[in-house]
């Protein structure tokens, strides 16, 4: 008596879609949990400058921006003036990045550039447009 060992019998003749559905929800909690890295941006209409050019380099910066009102933010947290030297003084192998609105009063900037030098630190880079792009 021989037996009928066809494939049709052994599998199921629909496709399991389960494990895709697992790589598709992997997928999507990789993709939020990511995007909770991203540093929050906020809208700065930057300055133009003729000899802006990328930065050869991509590393971490301590990345301090001024608003139009010439507030200071710190990683989306507002920032007072007088808490500048400790965030400098705790992050010394970082350097630093500013972010300054084109209308921003310069008392703001001038205070951010003075307590860096006041730090002892020399490793100020400010973010603009190059002359061309809006």
């Amino acid at each position: 008596m021989l037996e009928d060992w066809s494939l049709d019998k052994e599998f199921d003749e629909e496709i399991d879609l389960t494990p895709l559905i697992d790589v598709v929800f992997i997928l999507l909690i990789f993709f939020f949990i990511t995007s909770t890295f991203i540093q929050p941006s906020l809208p700065v209409n930057l300055a133009k400058a003729a000899s802006a050019s990328a930065s050869a380099e991509r590393k971490e910066q301590l990345v301090i921006t001024i608003d139009a009102d010439g507030t200071l933010f710190h990683d989306g947290i507002v920032l007072i003036r007088e808490e500048i030297p400790t965030l400098i003084r705790s992050n010394p192998d970082l350097g630093i990045n500013l972010f300054v609105d084109r209308a921003a009063p310069f008392e703001s900037f001038l205070s951010v550039i003075d307590e860096t030098r006041l730090q002892g630190r020399d490793d100020v880079s400010i973010t603009t447009l190059p002359a061309g792009r809006e």
